[in-house]
């Protein structure tokens, strides 16, 4: 992994920076409070997000800002990487949704989904996804001098506590507790398997007992079945007597039917023979009392009045008309005649009118109106004649209708006659057709009560048939009850044999189960549990010997005294001696205790990479302060310290000068009223 740039807004002490990483050692140099421990917090902050108890987002959003955001540019495997993550102000100060962007693709992610893909690309366990502390990020890349002091001086548990982790052994001691939490879980099983077990005994003597009991009823409904089968046959017998029997009542009931029917039609017919009898009578006497008169035949003389009569309305139509025109004429010439009379001057040629004119005029007129008078009087006389003709006929006409009704009615008497006549020869027939269904009916009831003679006492003999079919279907429903009986008892006893069975089988699995359990219990506690502390032990061992061997070359190569001597013990602990005399780490000297957290951490670093071979981190070292309080020898001696590290990218946190000497590039920093930035 390389780092290349680093993006800052509103960032602690900075508004807006762009800071970019060349290969090789490179020194973040400043004033105390410059910023340059910000840009270290902002890589960590970039890459793992916020970390509840070790980065919070109040401490990194600049005060009075609402919103901020750290970009950070950097090469792992050939892929180039941009992560971006915000942070926005509520109440606190918390992380915003963020996105990374790997060889120009872009995913936005929460912050979770951002650290997942970080993890990915660094090849870091995917167990540190939940975790607070990215443990080998903090102890290979980036871990604050001071917290390397605290490790150092701190509770010795919690330091080999937190080696566990960072070195990975911790899970030995989560197999072993695992391992534990197993071994209860087995016991407890094991007890509930020889509970479910302690009554196999008692279950298989259960099993003997049914079977035993299934084979007594079984045998009982073998005994029953031979008596079953005769009252069966017996009670078929009597049901198909039983049906010859019904077939003959039917019949019976039948015929008593018929008879019936036979009687009710017999009196019937003869009512209808007394009824045509007396209707008989009654039309003899109308026939033979009936008066044949003579009919005028009028229909002819109606007609022809008829037709004079539209014949004289045409012409009245006519002298209607005509007289209508002359009354017209008579008062157009009326009204010529009094226009002429008061008319002085033409309307059309404007001349004066003479009263010689006027006179010729009315003389014109005059004659006019009296030929019309003539022709009114003539037609007025021919229409009174016609109304006279009119009367006549009227008169004429109303006689004719009159004997023509009469006509109607003798006519209607004729038919009514003739009607009596057919009405008698058809009561004659059908008295006729009477007296024979009589016969008929007399002799169907002679045949009728011959065949019932055949049927006499089948009454009583279907009531002892039905008798015996009860006793039989009462025997019969006795001994299928007894047999549904022992065989609902066979059902019950089977059912409850198979839930035995299976339950004796799964007893008989648990108890091999039980000796399984046994063996994995043994074979843990005497064998793996061994086994995994061996391990570890092993393991530790060797990471101790790594450890040592480091930690006293590097603390070597920063301090040169013969008179001091510095290694580890069993417990990580630093264990100092000198001119001979073993002293505290507290009596060591502001530069030495320095180099003695230096030392530690570089050993860490190399014992890490050297376990966890691939992650991707292994050519990125920051240090943060390393050579507090060093003396300019010391400082020589960080020279040696790069060389030998060898790395491809190494950032130094210092404000010591002599540092600049060594590195292969220099980053100023600055701090102007309250803002930091790049020199």
């Amino acid at each position: 992994m390389k780092l290349k740039k680093i993006r800052l807004e509103n960032i602690r002490s900075y508004v807006s920076q762009e800071i970019e990483f060349p290969e090789g050692s490179v020194l973040l140099s400043g004033d105390i409070g410059s910023g340059k421990s910000t840009v270290l917090l902002g890589i960590d902050f970039a890459l793992f997000g916020l970390r509840r108890g070790s980065l919070s987002g109040n401490s990194l959003l600049r005060t009075g800002e609402k919103k901020g955001s750290v970009e950070l540019f950097f090469e792992v495997d050939s892929k180039e990487v941009i992560i971006k993550r915000g942070l926005k102000r509520g109440e606190n100060a918390v992380q915003d949704s963020g996105y990374v962007i790997i060889d120009g693709i872009k995913k936005q992610g929460t912050a979770i989904e951002l650290k997942k893909a970080i993890l990915d690309l660094l090849n870091y366990p995917k167990e540190l996804l939940t975790k607070s502390k990215s443990l080998i990020f903090r102890y290979t890349v980036y871990t604050p001098q001071e917290e390397m002091k605290t490790i150092l001086l701190g509770d010795k548990d919690l330091r080999l506590d937190t080696l566990r982790k960072v070195f990975d052994l911790d899970k030995y001691k989560v197999i072993r507790e695992n391992c534990e939490k197993f071994n209860s879980k087995l016991r407890e099983k094991r007890k509930e398997f020889l509970g479910f077990v302690s009554d196999l005994d008692d279950k298989e003597k259960e099993k003997i007992e049914k079977e035993g009991r299934i084979n007594e009823l079984k045998l009982k409904i073998n005994e029953l079945l031979p008596g079953l089968e005769i009252v069966s046959n017996d009670l078929k017998i009597k049901k198909e007597e039983i049906v010859v029997f019904e077939e003959k009542i039917n019949r019976n009931n039948l015929l008593k039917k018929d008879l019936e029917v036979s009687e009710v039609n017999l009196v019937s017919k003869k009512e209808n023979i007394e009824r045509n009898k007396v209707e008989l009578g009654n039309l003899e006497k109308s026939i033979t009392e009936f008066k044949i008169l003579e009919v005028e035949d009028v229909g002819s003389k109606i007609a022809d009045v008829d037709s004079k009569l539209v014949k004289i309305d045409s012409e009245m139509r006519e002298i209607n008309d005509k007289l209508s025109g002359f009354r017209v004429k008579k008062e157009s010439s009326e009204s010529i005649k009094k226009d002429i009379l008061e008319l002085d001057v033409c309307s059309l040629c404007k001349q004066s009118v003479s009263s010689e004119h006027k006179g010729r005029i009315g003389r014109v007129e005059d004659g006019r109106l009296e030929k019309l008078k003539e022709m009114e009087e003539i037609y007025l006389k021919r229409k009174d004649e016609f109304v006279k003709e009119i009367s006549e006929l009227n008169s004429l006409m109303e006689e004719f209708r009159e004997k023509d009704k009469k006509n109607s009615l003798i006519e209607l008497e004729r038919k009514n006659l003739e009607e009596k006549k057919n009405r008698k020869e058809e009561v004659l027939e059908v008295n006729s057709i009477l007296s024979k269904e009589i016969e008929e009916i007399n002799k169907r009831k002679v045949e009728i009560e011959e065949e019932l003679k055949n049927f006499e006492g089948i009454d009583e003999s279907y009531r002892k048939v039905k008798e015996e079919i009860e006793n039989l279907t009462e025997k019969e429903k006795k001994i299928e009850i007894e047999k549904g009986s022992f065989e609902s008892e066979v059902r019950s006893l089977e059912e409850f044999l198979g839930n035995l069975i299976k339950e004796l089988n799964e007893k008989r699995k648990v108890k091999e189960e039980i000796g399984f359990l046994n063996e994995i219990n043994l074979w843990l506690d005497k064998m793996f549990l061994n086994l995994m502390m061996v391990m570890e032990k092993k393991i530790m061992l060797k990471v101790y010997g790594d450890f040592n061997d480091l930690f006293k070359k590097w603390f070597r190569i920063l301090v040169e005294d013969e008179n001091l001597k510095i290694e580890l013990d069993e417990e990580f602990t630093p264990k100092i001696e000198q001119n001979g005399y073993e002293i505290e780490y507290g009596f060591l000297s502001g530069g030495e205790k320095t180099a003695a957290a230096l030392a530690y951490r570089l050993s860490l670093n190399q014992v890490i990479n050297n376990l966890m071979s691939e992650v991707k981190t292994r050519d990125l070292l920051i240090l943060d302060e390393p050579t507090d309080g060093f003396s300019e020898e010391q400082l020589e001696r960080v020279r040696v310290v790069l060389e030998e590290l060898d790395l491809e990218q190494v950032i130094i946190v210092s404000h010591e000068s002599k540092v600049e000497s060594f590195v292969d590039e220099i980053i100023r920093f600055e701090k102007e009223e309250g803002v930091s930035r790049v020199a």
